[in-house]
């Protein structure tokens, strides 16, 4: 990474840290909203930015998140640690297993295949009333704990349990792109036919990225679920995957900041303009 880049990086979260330490609590809450939608759209950013796989399935990696915590939370209430990496992992692992059959369909054909996972995924919380509380929703009682930490609640914890989550993922989001794999990653997105043929396992690397982007939309949908208090279809719709694909398209895919700034900035002034 060179110095600029690492300067504009340490900037950023350092004024994201200062509004977390400054801004008073009952203002943090739409401040937490937009940090869950940058993670979504940082997410699909290892989808699209770094394998060129267009995802309108976020929403559905961040409800699995949620809904798959919560509804352990509810049974194990003391297995944070256990809880929270198993419904981390599983989403990763699914989003990557989707990934793979989804490689030989065309750009157009994979936007409506992850349209379809975001449906599937509504659908299967509304018949699965019984468990998950359809279309009522469902109470999250228990909080996220961890030892020493104690329970995870408030708007300022929650905070900086989202900022730590972008700055793990933009970490990991670096390290990808300037690796090797990134470079085989990129040669996907620029002419797949030509990747191949040089080599390169398409399907192997993508599901890789993709599965990266599930499992951080999990995470940031696990934070979200129990900070929320409440979950319901409505929070994790498709309405989510395309605000998070319209900021990582005028952010640029690909790069880091742009779009993250696009989301925490524009979703900001349109909060203030629909007061």
């Amino acid at each position: 990474m060179t110095v600029p880049r690492n300067l504009s990086l340490g900037l950023f979260f350092a004024a994201l840290a200062l509004v977390g330490l400054v801004t008073p609590g009952f203002q943090l809450l739409a401040v937490n909203q937009h940090l869950f939608l940058a993670v979504n759209v940082l997410a699909l950013n290892f989808c699209l930015g770094l394998g060129g796989q267009i995802s309108l399935a976020q929403a559905a990696f961040a409800g699995l998140g949620a809904y798959g915590s919560v509804l352990l939370h509810d049974r194990f209430p003391e297995a944070t640690l256990v809880i929270v990496p198993a419904v981390v992992l599983g989403a990763g692992l699914l989003a990557a297993m989707l990934s793979r059959p989804m490689e030989r369909l065309g750009e157009g054909f994979l936007a409506m295949a992850t349209l379809c996972v975001s449906l599937v995924f509504t659908n299967l919380v509304l018949t699965l009333e019984s468990v998950t509380g359809g279309s009522a929703g469902h109470m999250a009682n228990a909080r996220l704990a961890l030892p020493l930490l104690g329970a995870l609640s408030g708007d300022r914890a929650t905070f900086f349990c989202f900022a730590g989550l972008l700055a793990l993922g933009s970490y990991i989001f670096l390290a990808l792109r300037d690796s090797r794999l990134g470079r085989a990653l990129a040669a996907c997105r620029g002419d797949a036919q030509a990747a191949s043929s040089l080599g390169v396992d398409r399907a192997a690397v993508r599901s890789l990225s993709f599965g990266l982007g599930g499992g951080l939309s999990a995470a940031a949908g696990v934070i979200h679920g129990h900070y929320t208090g409440f979950i319901s279809p409505e929070q994790y719709h498709l309405e989510l995957s395309l605000k998070a694909l319209l900021f990582l398209v005028i952010g640029g895919p690909g790069n880091l900041l742009r779009p993250i700034l696009a989301a925490l900035l524009l979703e900001t002034a349109m909060s203030w303009l629909s007061v």
